[in-house]
């Protein structure tokens, strides 16, 4: 039986999964709001239910209480309330988050239904504001076109019914994002050459991950992007521990030869780490469908992370990692590159991409209320 259920009407219960059965069904919602898509990217359920039931490496910070709406017993929404107190201590801010966020079509009543009470569990527990569609390691960003398109690796596809559901729950649009996608002519191979050459000559040197050895490249990039992201909006800490299991079993994969790490001297100054074209893989792609080029299918690579130190910034050395990332994917015949992804008041990031000859192919936003000051809480 699920914990605390409340009914509202219309036969809408909002309940807090417990039992196994129940954060099973809640991690499976997705394939019942996408399942009928040409291509999307499918949950991990285990990795979901490890979340719910605090055997996650991230565990040790996260207070995760999960929510879902059901109409005539059937689940039709679900979502999760976080309270992440690495953010808080980070931030001195305290923000509740709204993660794992998905819902049928058409079932605005049980959805504000089910966000009002994860609003309540924050605002009970001294949260002051509550954002959705960002949380580092947890959550992504709510598309705001190509709907039906196979979005980025990581990245939303969610129904444009979304950006309804939160206006209505009392949520305003706090920042949007950008994806970016860089197409891989002879031209632009030509520059990333000649931009890896440059950073040479300034006395930068840039390694693959392999070359610099996998496990004190994973540790270096840890300590990289922590120190290049301390300010930067949304981003909280992570540790050796938590990262380390992560990504060890990605040594034999091609991500170590298409990660990139920045060293001036002895210092590592700066990291990027990049994955290969996943949707053959991973997605779920209806057969006979063919995906656009651009979109994966075995032809788009992603840069997911870049970061440069302070004191390093402003002498080409993303632009050099990014390049050397690049040109590592056309050599395994990748014709496409994701740069993913970058707040839409990020310039110098923007102009990087820009450098990278990549343009605009996706937008995304987070959305925020903050209590106790809207007309909704007045």
């Amino acid at each position: 039986m699920a914990a605390n259920p409340k009914t509202t009407g219309d036969s809408i219960s909002i309940e807090r999964p417990t039992s196994r059965d129940q954060l099973d069904e809640f991690a499976r919602l997705p394939f019942q709001v996408y399942g009928g898509r040409e291509a999307w990217w499918p949950p991990d359920v285990q990795n979901e239910i490890d979340l719910l039931s605090r055997r996650s490496l991230l565990s040790t910070h996260l207070e995760v209480t999960p929510f879902c709406a059901r109409r005539a017993g059937r689940l039709v929404a679900r979502v999760s309330a976080v309270i992440n107190r690495r953010y808080i201590e980070h931030w001195n801010e305290q923000l509740g988050q709204l993660i794992q966020f998905e819902g049928l079509d058409g079932e605005d009543v049980a959805v504000a239904a089910m966000l009002d009470e994860a609003v309540q569990l924050l605002r009970e527990r001294g949260m002051r504001a509550v954002r959705s569609g960002f949380a580092a390691f947890l959550d992504y960003p709510y598309a705001i076109d190509n709907y039906d398109s196979l979005p980025s690796f990581l990245l939303r596809g969610n129904p444009a019914s979304y950006h309804r559901y939160f206006k209505e729950a009392g949520f305003v649009t706090e920042k949007g994002q950008v994806d970016y996608t860089a197409p891989f002519t002879p031209e632009i191979l030509a520059r990333y050459r000649r931009m890896a050459e440059a950073a040479a000559v300034a006395g930068v040197t840039i390694q693959s991950w392999r070359e610099y050895g996998f496990l004190a490249a994973i540790d270096a990039w840890t300590d990289v992007t922590n120190a290049a992201f301390d300010r930067h909006w949304g981003w909280n800490p992570v540790t050796r521990a938590e990262v380390r299991p992560m990504l060890t079993s990605l040594w034999e994969t091609p991500v170590a030869d298409l990660s990139m790490l920045a060293t001036m001297g002895s210092e590592c100054v700066g990291a990027v780490f990049s994955v290969p074209d996943l949707s053959p893989a991973l997605a779920r792609v209806r057969r006979g469908v063919r995906l656009d080029p651009e979109r994966g299918g075995g032809t788009r690579g992603a840069l997911i992370n870049i970061g440069v130190v302070e004191r390093a910034r402003g002498r080409g050395v993303a632009l050099a990692m990014a390049a050397r990332s690049f040109l590592a994917m056309a050599r395994r015949k990748m014709r496409f590159a994701g740069y993913t992804l970058v707040l839409d008041d990020n310039w110098a990031s923007r102009r990087t991409a820009l450098g990278l000859g990549a343009h605009v192919t996706g937008n995304f936003v987070t959305y925020r209320r903050d209590l106790y000051s809207s007309a909704l809480d007045a």
